[in-house]
């Protein structure tokens, strides 16, 4: 069990959540036109889609390896 991989993939799942809930605050207050806001809202799931996938691999290998 490697305690630091354990560590960093909490850290990777806290910082996926927070950027979704941070964005989910602020999206309402921009004036975009659609096209631009559901970009925006697209690449700001797939950056937390990598960040909770990348925590929750290195949970796993941490507790694994």
């Amino acid at each position: 069990m490697s305690t630091e991989l354990i560590v960093f993939g909490a850290i990777a799942i806290l910082l996926g959540v927070g950027l979704l809930s941070a964005a989910r605050r602020f999206y309402p207050r921009l004036d975009l036109a659609e096209e631009a806001l559901s970009s925006i809202r697209l690449l700001t799931a797939l950056i937390a889609a990598v960040l909770l996938l990348t925590g929750l691999g290195l949970i796993l290998v941490g507790l694994v390896g």
